[in-house]
């Protein structure tokens, strides 16, 4: 596996992630975020075509998987709960480490949790005469979660709304997509030129969707969780799978590979940077995707200095690299 290309990849991925956060309101998010929704499918992707499933020690898996992410989650819940809290208490951190509530970014490592554990049953899946059945489970939680919510024009429980924000079913197909491409149960080669048209033509049916979304003013027309988003990130990370199964395609940019280096932080990290930013007065005047450049070079910045400071060890349990 060429390393550089997955660092690339999480760069290209923690950019589009950052350019979400910063899109500003209105039709630019039906007509922006269509281009970027891929952000948070492809680093789910990735974590799944990253995993070998022939495991004789899933608990070590889960180790290791886990406390990778458990330290820095708890630490940065920390660090947006007293930022955002100015009455902090230990009850309101309780709260927000139990639902992931201190900044919306946060939900990740939930989700990401959720599938590390689901791993061993995924798997058996995907050996079996069932394994079809996984690529509904995406779909169908959207239509109830969302669509029926939606033309129902029903108040959502706020107890449902938030597991519905923290639970992976959404995210379903770009896990379990890279779990079987990455360990070959599906071995198929698709042509690049082919993937490039049906990418257009579903970023083409995301804007549809999105301006009908807004014009009918429903919130979250530019979400990554809309059909036609499932889509269309779908085929990018499928683009994504075919470059990284091209031994004859090997890319090079020292940049893209430092931030994908630190993306990690760099997602964990952005939130703060932003609201930072967004209390300086000349910030509003930055036009759109500048300000998403400032906030990514910042929040880069940010962690290679915490990671000159206090060394690579300590930085992996900060969730700077």
């Amino acid at each position: 596996m060429n390393n550089q290309k997955i660092q690339i990849i999480r760069a290209i991925a923690i950019i589009a992630v950052v350019m979400i956060h910063t899109t500003p309101d209105g039709m630019w998010q039906v007509f922006c975020k269509p281009f970027i929704n891929f952000a948070v499918a492809t680093f789910i992707f990735l974590s799944g075509y990253l995993t070998r499933i022939d495991n004789e020690n899933w608990a070590n898996f889960y180790t290791r998987r886990i406390s990778r992410v458990i330290v820095p989650y708890v630490i940065w819940t920390l660090i947006y709960s007293v930022l955002d809290e100015p009455s902090f208490n230990l009850w309101q951190l309780i709260k927000n480490l139990i639902s992931a509530n201190a900044n919306s970014t946060l939900y990740f490592i939930f989700v990401y949790i959720q599938f590390v554990l689901l791993t061993p049953i995924l798997a058996r899946l995907a050996k079996s005469n069932y394994r079809n059945l996984v690529w509904l489970v995406a779909p169908i939680s959207v239509i109830i979660f969302k669509y029926y919510v939606l033309f129902e024009n029903i108040e959502p429980n706020k107890y449902l709304a938030l597991l519905w924000a923290n639970l992976c079913l959404g995210w379903f197909t770009f896990y379990y997509l890279g779990l079987v491409l990455g360990n070959k149960i599906i071995e198929r080669r698709y042509n690049l030129h082919i993937l490039f048209i049906l990418y257009a033509a579903a970023i083409i049916l995301q804007i549809c969707e999105g301006y009908l979304w807004a014009l009918s003013d429903i919130t979250g027309c530019g979400s990554q969780l809309k059909l036609t988003s499932i889509l269309t990130s779908s085929l990018f990370v499928l683009i994504i799978y075919t470059l990284l199964e091209n031994d004859n395609y090997q890319p090079s940019c020292r940049t893209l590979s430092f931030i994908g280096d630190h993306s990690f932080g760099i997602y964990l990290s952005h939130i703060m940077i932003l609201k930072g930013l967004e209390k300086i007065a000349f910030y509003k005047y930055i036009p759109y995707p500048l300000n998403a450049l400032s906030v990514l070079s910042l929040s880069l910045l940010f962690c290679w200095v915490v990671y000159r400071v206090v060394g690579k060890r300590t930085s992996r349990w900060i969730g700077v690299i």
